[in-house]
């Protein structure tokens, strides 16, 4: 018969409020319903709120003006933000509002945010970027090879099309990809083929016309001329045209495509001047962070720019800046490196260093929108949650460690999207839990198998593992702080900055220590590997993340579900 090893539940609790005593509110929840050696998570939703944490978008906007020495209409520049409604459109309202009537601009990193949600159709800006660098190539070569033109007609067609909504999926001459000059699916979903001409715009609808009876799954046809003296494009129905040539004129969409020309020579960026509205909902909420962005902007009576770049100094080419903000929680430090090292003229800070300490807006959520305030992590999460442990030794004679937690270090594979919005899943631990070890171990599944193959017995191979179970991939970690089957983590200064809370920075500089003590010398470390050879360990994961995510997972959503959870067997005693 099996035995329960690890187990995890939830507690409802009641309302929490603000300046509810948290401690006593666990103690009365876990009461009967804890044993020695458990791990009492409780969100830190609950606990910031207990603890009032709380700012409205003025006292933050108040904040950043000061912080950036803000004077009344500033340029202000927000750099790689998540795109959540949740998490930071409050934020960038108030970054708005601390402009006092001057200009936002936003740089999305492309096609996703650092937490995996979609900004830009990816299949569209991997192509609109990879045309922008085929066109600058094409015409850096055109004074050597006056050919090259047609390349760059039909260049210039597809980024034309794409503006217009359609989805470029080939090129013959460039790509090697389609039967038709470009490939394209119309913003109803139309495959179709397109003929590119300089003038010739019935032999351009034959041959477009031709080819769609090639193409068994093709809706439709197009034929596109372009004037590059004129820097003008015609786009027609290529049927339409050759039964009413006057109609299809008529009805033919005629682009002039001057201004967008600039846009064209920047292979780096994105600018929404030269895109329609057809590639920016999220594919699973519907959500246009583009559109809700602008409106956040709007809101804060400011005006809005949105780019979508993999390089943050393109903020710079927009004009003058008076400040910027970082908007990524993970890479915020190595980001503002960058500026840095690029010389800055103008303040740079990251999201924990505006609003109130220790996290600043890292981490915030929505509070309410009428009036405009956001919820902050707790302060001193870790004195909390080592007060909720004393309380509850005091109180019930039980020995527990807790944890307060945040989102959960998941990524889900059939969405994308990495949850991960606050800085760490563990916000706070008590002090048993701050060894910051990472949990790891050797593949015993694997053992078992190499063991059985080789003729084992079942009590050969349990003898031979020394008694481990088989298929628990690591022992389970002790109570103490020593975990068996883990290592300590040597963890560069940067991460740790970024992830740990202010009041637990001190301990960094314990932690740049490598694993053992000293370092290896090379005889050392040769000898190590030809000995660790035949073994595979587990992946190394952080103790605390794994309890932490576990939590987050089962809770729901904070107070509306159960915002302690308790897991249990996870630590021995």
């Amino acid at each position: 018969m099996g035995e329960i090893v690890t187990s995890a539940f939830g507690i409802k609790t009641g309302l929490i409020l603000p300046h509810d005593n948290i401690r006593e509110v666990t103690l009365e929840a876990v009461r009967d319903k804890v044993q020695d050696g458990d791990i009492v998570c409780v969100t830190e939703a609950v606990v910031a709120r207990s603890q009032n944490r709380y700012v409205t978008c003025e006292e933050l906007a108040e904040d950043i003006r000061m912080k950036l020495n803000l004077k009344p209409k500033a340029h202000l520049a927000i750099v790689f933000p998540i795109a959540s409604r949740n998490r930071f459109a409050l934020v960038l309202k108030a970054a708005a509002l601390a402009t006092c009537g001057g200009e936002v601009t936003v740089s999305f990193s492309l096609p996703y945010d650092e937490v995996g949600n979609q900004v830009i159709d990816p299949e569209f800006a991997w192509m609109r970027l990879r045309l922008k660098k085929i066109l600058k190539s094409l015409q850096s070569a055109r004074e050597n090879t006056p050919h090259l033109n047609i390349l760059i007609r039909e260049t210039i067609a597809a980024l034309i099309l794409q503006s217009s909504g359609y989805q470029v999926l080939g090129m013959r001459k460039i790509m090697g990809k389609g039967i038709a000059d470009l490939t394209v699916r119309s913003p109803e979903g139309r495959l179709m083929p397109v003929e590119v001409t300089f003038s010739d715009l019935k032999k351009a609808a034959s041959k477009a016309v031709e080819l769609k009876g090639d193409m068994a799954e093709a809706g439709g046809a197009l034929a596109v001329k372009v004037d590059l003296a004129r820097r003008e494009a015609v786009i027609i129905d290529a049927a339409a045209y050759l039964d009413d040539e006057a109609s299809a004129r008529n009805a033919a969409e005629v682009v002039h495509y001057a201004e967008m020309e600039a846009y064209f020579k920047d292979s780096e960026a994105i600018y929404l001047p030269e895109v329609g509205d057809a590639f920016f909902r999220h594919p699973i909420t519907g959500v246009d962070y583009r559109a809700l962005y602008l409106d956040m902007i709007r809101q804060g009576e400011a005006t809005g720019t949105i780019i979508f770049s993999a390089n943050p100094l393109k903020v710079y080419e927009q004009g003058y800046l008076d400040g910027v903000i970082i908007g990524e929680v993970h890479k915020r430090l190595e980001t503002r490196e960058v500026f840095n090292a690029f010389g800055a003229d103008v303040p740079v800070v990251t999201l924990d260093e505006i609003g109130p300490a220790p996290w600043g807006v890292i981490g915030s959520n929505v509070s309410s929108e009428q009036p405009c305030r956001l919820k902050l992590l707790p302060e001193d999460a870790s004195g909390t949650a080592d007060a909720i442990r004393e309380a509850i030794l005091d109180g019930l004679g039980v020995n527990v460690e807790v944890i307060i937690f945040g989102d959960g270090a998941y990524k889900d594979p059939d969405s994308g999207i990495y949850e991960l919005a606050d800085p760490h899943p563990a916000i706070g631990v008590s002090a048993g839990l701050r060894s910051y070890r990472l949990r790891t171990g050797k593949k015993l599944k694997m053992h078992v198998d190499t063991l059985h193959q080789q003729g084992m017995s079942r009590e050969e191979i349990e003898q031979a593992l020394g008694g481990a179970t088989p298929g628990k991939e690591t022992e389970p970690a002790s109570m103490s702080g020593s975990f068996p089957g883990s290592v300590p983590v040597s963890v560069p200064a940067s991460v740790m900055d970024a992830s740990l809370p202010k009041e637990g920075v001190e301990r960094k500089e314990e932690m740049r220590e490598p694993i053992g003590g000293k370092r290896e010398g090379r005889g050392q470390g040769e000898e190590r590997n030809q000995r660790d050879q035949g073994e595979v360990g587990t992946t190394p994961r952080s103790l605390t993340s794994i309890v932490a995510t576990l939590a987050d997972l089962m809770a729901g959503s904070a107070d509306a579900g159960t915002p302690i959870i308790v897991v249990r067997g996870f630590l021995r005693t």
